[in-house]
């Protein structure tokens, strides 16, 4: 389908961060942004995941996904198609699921793509490849505002400790690593900062709907300003 390997997306979020670092200056900021091919990455992403929907939903053919190793591409392709087609996973309960289905239980390396393990100097393995995914989640969510229980507030504080290894979620590079760490019991899940309950990050346009993303056409954008911050 397209869509780059670890390595250019990772020179691709270095150089999107180098720009928006930077005074922007209105007279080449769009060319700027344009050379970063950041959002090229996320559009690419985005046809894949509406092919795949489409293929399933319209056509009722089965799809198999699978990209080098499976635990990158993979998932941001599988998981974002699941999004477009069931309303579930647009939930905040859906959501969760989700990310602990497809990433987490599925061996997504978060402790070597997020620079979490103890060899972290080796930036080979490093990607944001989980941040690009909540990237075009955020794209969703902002085409379609009405259709997400959960709002940007969400996705962001998602984004933040993803990094912040103030939460075990995110530890380690599989769920054997995790069990063996007893990472469950010696640390706290970052869902319960995120549950439903909490009304900071509920969005009060969602109306529950069946209605299926994939049948909409999709661009990206840019995130806004303070995303950029909190990223």
């Amino acid at each position: 389908m397209g869509m780059a390997n670890i390595h250019s997306i990772r020179n691709s979020f270095q150089y999107l961060r180098a720009v928006c670092s930077q005074m922007p200056d209105p007279s080449n900021w769009l060319s700027a942004l344009e050379s970063t091919k950041w959002l090229q990455h996320l559009s690419i992403m985005l046809k894949a995941a509406v092919l795949v929907s489409n293929a399933v939903d319209r056509e009722g053919r089965p799809v198999l996904v699978h990209c080098s190793d499976g635990w990158d591409r993979t998932p941001q392709i599988v998981a974002l198609a699941k999004i477009l087609l069931d309303p579930y996973y647009r939930t905040m309960e859906g959501f969760q699921v989700l990310v602990e289905s497809d990433w987490l239980d599925f061996g997504h390396k978060f402790g070597d793509r997020c620079g979490h393990q103890e060899k972290a100097e080796d930036q080979n393995e490093q990607c944001p490849v989980f941040l690009q995914w909540l990237d075009s989640v955020h794209q969703l969510l902002k085409q379609f505002p009405c259709l997400f229980e959960f709002n940007e507030a969400f996705l962001i504080k998602l984004v933040q400790h993803t990094y912040s290894c103030l939460y075990g979620t995110f530890l380690g590079n599989s769920p054997c690593e995790r069990e063996l760490h007893n990472i469950a019991k010696r640390t706290c899940s970052v869902w319960s900062l995120l549950r439903a309950g909490n009304k900071n990050f509920h969005n009060l346009l969602y109306m529950p709907a069946n209605e299926q993303v994939s049948k909409i056409p999709i661009c990206a954008r840019l995130a806004g300003e303070k995303n950029s911050h909190a990223v």
